[in-house]
């Protein structure tokens, strides 16, 4: 947890970490990301056939940053969704309060108990026909804001308690 989380009062992990009620939801988008850190998957990534599979995202710890994005396919870790590391980086970066919308619309998801499934697509990378990476069609540019979207996603998938 940063000084600046503790500050705004924000906890030290995804608010619903520990929870097993998490309800998957399929979000559309238009805009095409990839999702990094395929090296260190390498072995899962060349188990999984070329071509379309489903994304789900995960917010959970990676190292120092309590709030990262993780990219699963059939429940197998495959990346991370890149962002901005943490709050500290992104003020020194923008001079001024600003985290990166992805985490943010994540963090709400999260605590609503819901992880978005994302269209994605397995394919060789240009540079070595033997690697593999994953892009996925994510919200944005065209598409409405993040925060409208998970309020949408919210409203119409209420916590099952």
């Amino acid at each position: 947890m940063t000084i600046w989380d503790r500050f705004l009062g924000r906890s030290d992990t995804p608010a619903a970490r520990d929870r097993h009620d998490y309800r998957t939801v399929s979000v559309s988008g238009t805009w095409t990301r990839t999702v990094v850190g395929s090296s260190a998957y390498a072995n899962t990534l060349n188990a999984l056939p070329l071509g379309p599979v489903q994304v789900t995202l995960r917010l959970q710890q990676r190292g120092a940053d309590t709030h990262a994005v993780a990219a699963y396919v059939a429940e197998q870790q495959v990346g991370w969704l890149a962002t901005q590391r943490s709050l500290i980086e992104s003020r020194l970066a923008s001079g001024f309060l600003w985290r990166d919308s992805s985490v943010t619309w994540m963090t709400k998801l999260d605590a609503a108990g819901i992880r978005p499934t994302l269209q994605g697509l397995i394919r060789v990378t240009r540079d070595d026909p033997v690697s593999r990476l994953i892009n996925i069609d994510f919200p944005g540019r065209g598409d409405p804001n993040l925060s409208v979207i998970a309020k949408q996603l919210i409203a119409a998938n209420p916590n099952r308690r």
